[in-house]
């Protein structure tokens, strides 16, 4: 009797799942299950770092930007010249000017490169590289300084970062052009928008974010809150590296700091049992595949609170420790990320296969601060079990 396709769909998908397994444990074999030294850490981040340049066409559109930003954060561990040297191709490919759409001439996923070309401009005090950045995010300021009124009875209508995600993706640069320049005003335009975006989507029950204000009543199929992980990956990603340009003396600084440290309580009790977080954090049943951008991004921001000392070491080293050890485990045999939620808004399936830029620049940076803190002692890796499901016969676009 011929074996249904449905059945063959599902063998088929066991299989490559096992084959696809093997492959990526044995990308950290060497390493995972023992104490890491700071250059085992950089040669892992290498190894994903090559694997990812021999792919790359240029790109500063906000999905290849977090990714040229963890290059940035890469090439100051790194002793390969490579990595600052792929910045500066971006750079000067795009001569050194951020994206621009003028339908939304102020939106914070075209900001995201300025935290790549700022850091190049600190390496060679090149005036051509800082100017572009500085005349987008001026105006950016400019046009937060105005704050519209929002429309009666309807919080939020005006906000310029209206969607968490693009609190990863402004503020960093907004802060430190302020650092370079001396000029606070650009800090102080982050400041008054950071927070005006946080009193609509910070939920202070649960220490988390919502994806923007049409989530603020959205339950899940078991009831719970929406909060969708790489979400507030990005917004806890995003407030270390603000926190890392935000001086001492910074009238506000101690209100991020504890919103910092209330998502990590949060996020650390959320961490499941493999190392990473589902990308439902709430409800980890509706999608129970391992989620991979989500995790970098928790790993690296965790790792940041550590090795400056806002987040305690031996509460959350461990943390640090198992997700780094499911990001290791989580690779593909051609060395990129895997298990990688594709491009949305919300919490949703991911398939073994998935992988996406922002996974790679996230994996740099989580690489980059945990180098810092070592030696670690990594847990053996986990063994990530996802639903069977017909592998993707490409990476997610």
């Amino acid at each position: 009797m011929p074996v249904p396709s449905r059945h063959l769909r599902c063998l088929f998908s066991l299989v490559f799942i096992a084959a696809l397994s093997c492959k990526l444990v044995a990308v950290f074999a060497d390493s995972i299950g023992a104490t890491m030294s700071r250059d085992q850490i950089i040669a892992e981040g290498e190894k994903v770092a090559d694997a990812q340049l021999a792919k790359q066409v240029p790109n500063e559109g906000w999905v290849a930007a977090v990714m040229w930003a963890g290059y940035a954060d890469f090439s100051h561990l790194s002793q390969k010249p490579a990595y600052a040297s792929a910045v500066d191709g971006i750079g000067t490919f795009f001569k050194w000017q951020p994206s621009f759409r003028p339908k939304i001439p102020y939106n914070a996923d075209d900001l995201c490169i300025c935290q790549a070309f700022l850091d190049a401009y600190v390496r060679k005090n090149d005036p051509a590289r800082l100017t572009p950045s500085e005349q987008r995010i001026a105006a950016v300021s400019n046009a937060i300084e105005k704050e519209l009124p929002d429309v009666p009875g309807q919080k939020g209508t005006n906000l310029i970062w209206w969607w968490c995600d693009a609190l990863f993706m402004a503020p960093a640069g907004h802060a430190r052009l302020s650092e370079i320049t001396g000029d606070p005003k650009y800090i102080d335009a982050m400041d008054k928008e950071w927070w005006r975006t946080a009193s609509l989507l910070y939920d202070k029950d649960e220490h988390l974010f919502f994806r923007d204000k049409s989530y603020l009543g959205k339950k899940t199929k078991n009831g719970k809150k929406v909060f969708w992980s790489r979400g507030n990956g990005w917004v806890f990603a995003g407030l270390a590296r603000t926190l890392t340009y935000i001086p001492r003396a910074y009238p506000d600084r101690d209100r991020y700091t504890a919103v910092f440290k209330e998502m990590a309580a949060k996020l650390a009790s959320l961490q499941q049992p493999d190392g990473t977080w589902r990308p439902s954090l709430l409800d980890p049943g509706e999608y129970p595949d391992p989620e991979f951008s989500g995790t970098a991004l928790d790993c690296y921001a965790f790792a940041w609170g550590v090795e400056n000392g806002v987040l305690d070491r031996d509460t959350y080293l461990p943390v640090v420790a198992k997700a780094w050890a499911a990001l290791g485990s989580a690779l593909r045999p051609d060395g990129l990320p895997g298990y990688v939620q594709g491009i949305g808004g919300s919490p949703g399936p991911v398939k073994a296969d998935g992988t996406q830029l922002y996974a790679t620049g996230a994996f740099l940076m989580a690489a980059s601060e945990l180098s810092k803190l070592a030696p670690i002692s990594v847990p053996p890796a986990p063994q990530l079990i996802l639903p069977v499901t017909e592998p993707a016969s490409s990476p997610a676009k």
